[in-house]
């Protein structure tokens, strides 16, 4: 799925998730990753499949 079929996507909310991924890794190890880094972390099977459940769960339960 392209961005464009998913319609708008509000960038400010992937800036901030990313700065929050940036601050823990800096708060736990004490260095701030690269953009690399995260990016590398984020394409692995075991974080993509962590993401699709976490959405499957918000889609079945809007409130939550």
């Amino acid at each position: 799925m392209t961005h464009e079929e998913c319609g708008h996507v509000d960038t400010s909310q992937i800036a901030t998730a990313i700065d929050t991924i940036r601050r823990y890794v800096s708060e736990i190890t004490g260095q701030a990753p690269t953009d690399a880094q995260i990016a590398k972390a984020l394409n692995r099977y075991f974080v993509l499949k962590e993401i699709c459940e976490h959405i499957e769960m918000q889609r079945d339960n809007p409130e939550w």
